[in-house]
């Protein structure tokens, strides 16, 4: 004899089925339940620095207008850190570009220094002949408009 007929056999036809709605209903709502509890864990607190900047190179495209962009390479101080943004400001000759990384607080990480590479377009508005000035983080450069 299987399960479920002794289970109609000693307990009748309309049981059975309230049983198995029942369970039924017990088994969606324990789901429900669990999916509806389920939390995501809080973001961690970020700490936001200036990166440390290894080269600066200014490259002009050879197109018309000419465009000017700036190869910026920094560094990554653990497997943890990532790069978070570049912000750029321009007051006449001179471009100041500000590049932060982030790295969650109070983590423990790899030492393992890295790096990354960035190519920001500062545009056409620029005069030839011109010196201009760009600072990045702690690196500055200059360049003449050709």
């Amino acid at each position: 004899m299987h399960l479920a007929e002794w289970v109609v056999k000693t307990f009748g036809c309309c049981k059975v089925q309230r049983i198995l709605y029942l369970i039924a209903l017990t088994f969606t709502l324990s789901i429900v339940m669990m999916v509806g509890c389920k939390s995501t864990p809080p973001e961690p607190e970020l700490e936001i620095r200036r990166a440390p900047i290894h080269e600066i190179r200014v490259n002009i495209a050879e197109s018309y207008p000419q465009q000017v962009f700036v190869y910026i390479e920094g560094g990554l101080a653990d497997s943890c850190t990532t790069f978070h943004e570049l912000r750029t400001k321009r007051s006449d000759n001179t471009i100041n570009i500000e590049v932060t990384v982030k790295r969650p607080k109070n983590s423990i990480c790899a030492q393992v220094y890295g790096y990354f590479e960035k190519s920001e377009n500062l545009g056409i508005d620029f005069t030839s002949g011109e010196t201009y000035t760009i600072n990045v983080n702690d690196k500055t450069t200059t360049f003449v408009m050709q």
